[in-house]
């Protein structure tokens, strides 16, 4: 077997800089930072500032590095509430900073869309009348 034939149903994985234009023309053109656990700042336009409740996740794509794992990024899509559309780019794993993951635990909202559908996520939830038998032995 040839590598094209080992590969050719890996789907595509495009880098950063790809998503990041293909982001851009999705009008996602603003540029987000997270500067506290509780403070998100928009450097492209006065400065706002956006509380995680302020902010909603569009839709995130992970990045890993082809021989550095120090090169794990995750590029989101952010809608902030005053309507501005802009990216956040962050490393993830444990190189990411506790106050970006700490702001990003917080936001209410975060999404995720594949060729424009949500995951279905209903099989992911626990009923709540789920009864855990009781590990009960006779002697």
């Amino acid at each position: 077997m040839n590598k094209k034939e080992l590969f050719k149903d890996m789907p595509f994985m495009s880098p950063l800089t790809q998503r990041m234009e293909a982001s851009k023309e999705k009008g996602f053109a603003e540029n987000f930072e997270i500067i506290s656990a509780t403070t998100m700042v928009n450097h492209d336009s006065k400065g706002e500032e956006y509380a995680p409740g302020d902010v909603t996740i569009v839709n995130h794509y992970r990045f890993e590095g082809m021989s550095d794992p120090g090169d794990s990024n995750i590029l989101y899509e952010i809608e902030a509430s005053d309507g501005k559309l802009g990216m956040l780019i962050a490393p993830y794993g444990p190189d990411c900073p506790a106050h970006v993951a700490e702001f990003v635990a917080n936001i209410p909202q975060i999404k995720k869309t594949h060729l424009g559908k949500s995951p279905d996520t209903e099989h992911a939830e626990t009923p709540l009348d789920v009864t855990i038998p009781s590990n009960t032995t006779s002697n």
